[in-house]
């Protein structure tokens, strides 16, 4: 038989301020499950309020030594609760606005993200395919896309007829088109390279 059970709260609070494990003891099991049903009532989460209850007994014997022996230990454990449970919804709230602002900001940038990863590689496909062309073509072309040299520069810069640049662009265009296999929603962002 337990004989701290035949104590009273004052008696087990100055037997807890000496480290006595078996006062505790009977305080934890005196008041566990009225400060769980306390805790659960307010939480409604079963492993929350567990989790509340496991704190306060674990702060209660921490701070033992400081315990004002005149406190009204059931007073003190319930108001304890209740400060443990207010942080508990407080974090949960902190929590789910945090989730929910993460989720809204993945659905508004996922798609941007990743049409920005597929405008990289397709700029890179594009890079080397260029690169693929023959030597002539491939020159005529980049003179006309990346350096913005109408038809007539073009040929007068590599002595050739306008006729000859117009067919080398077309020629380039109908390579590339064939061999970059496109995304659907990538294939504007092509055809606009490929037009300009």
């Amino acid at each position: 038989m337990n004989l701290n059970s035949e104590f009273s709260d004052f008696q087990l609070i100055q037997l807890v301020k000496t480290g006595d494990h078996s006062a505790f003891s009977e305080i934890y099991n005196r008041y566990w499950g009225i400060l769980f049903a306390h805790c659960l009532k307010m939480l409604r989460n079963e492993a929350e309020a567990q989790d509340v209850v496991q704190d306060l007994f674990m702060s209660f014997w921490a701070k033992s030594a400081e315990l004002d022996l005149k406190i009204n230990l059931l007073g003190y454990l319930y108001v304890t609760a209740r400060h443990k449970v207010l942080n508990t919804i407080r974090k949960r709230k902190t929590s789910d606005r945090f989730i929910d602002g993460l989720e809204a900001y993945v659905l508004m940038h996922s798609d941007s993200i990743i049409d920005q990863i597929n405008e990289k590689e397709l700029a890179v496909a594009i890079e080397t395919e260029i690169k693929n062309l023959p030597e002539k073509m491939r020159v005529v072309f980049e003179y006309s896309r990346k350096e913005y040299l109408s038809h007539r520069e073009i040929a007068d810069q590599l002595g050739i007829s306008d006729k000859t640049v117009k067919k080398q662009v077309a020629n380039a265009i109908r390579i590339l088109r064939l061999k970059l296999t496109v995304p659907a929603a990538l294939i504007t962002i092509l055809d606009w390279y490929l037009q300009k």
